[in-house]
């Protein structure tokens, strides 16, 4: 049985987030998938850069910075608040140890929040 992947809403863009498979997959273009190992760990979450145009990371800073409109930073909350059934079964646990019946449900949405780049170092 497939389960449900939650949804993460970027910019207007659907992605499957699976945390089992360490990807955000487009809804909508399954081929286009940003892997968990271009996020960069802040506070409680994530971030990453994200090309508008192409609805993937970016990485040339170079290209980023001649193209800042194109871009924004992407934050998400942390993965285990995303897809802890992913999370289970990646490492073998127990769901029931990773979220409680007494823990609230996960959304099965959310939306990323976005902010302008700025200049890149």
């Amino acid at each position: 049985m497939q389960r449900e992947l939650p949804i993460a809403e970027i910019d207007g863009v659907d992605f499957y987030v699976d945390a089992e498979r360490e990807e955000l997959c487009q809804v909508d273009n399954p081929e286009n998938c940003i892997s968990f190992s271009v996020f960069h760990a802040k506070n409680n979450g994530y971030f990453f850069i994200y090309n508008r145009k192409s609805c993937c990371w970016a990485w040339d800073k170079s290209y980023i910075n001649g193209h800042l409109n194109e871009h924004l930073v992407v934050t998400l909350p942390a993965l285990m608040e995303l897809d802890p059934e992913g999370m289970a079964l990646r490492y073998d646990i127990p769901l029931e140890i990773l979220c409680p019946a007494s823990m609230d449900k996960p959304p099965q949405r959310v939306v990323a929040a976005l902010r302008p780049v700025g200049h890149i170092k």
